[in-house]
């Protein structure tokens, strides 16, 4: 007499919910490294016309040189 398999009903939700976590922290994460770049390029600009140099400021403000690459 063979006995039968059951197929389990149970779907365990935590890898979904921990796929979601974990793209939720990523977002964040990426949010403060754009956030720490964006406050570095200020203060380099706002140096940099401090001395003087309003044409390198410019353009550090308006990434130009992210255009040229």
């Amino acid at each position: 007499m063979a006995v039968t398999y059951r197929q389990p009903t149970f779907v365990n939700p935590l890898p979904k919910f921990f796929n979601l976590i974990s793209k939720g922290f990523l977002a964040v994460f990426i949010g403060i490294i754009a956030f720490g770049e964006s406050a570095g390029r200020a203060r380099a600009a706002a140096e940099l016309a401090r001395m003087g140099y309003m044409d390198e400021a410019k353009s550090l403000i308006l990434r130009e040189d992210e255009k040229n690459v």
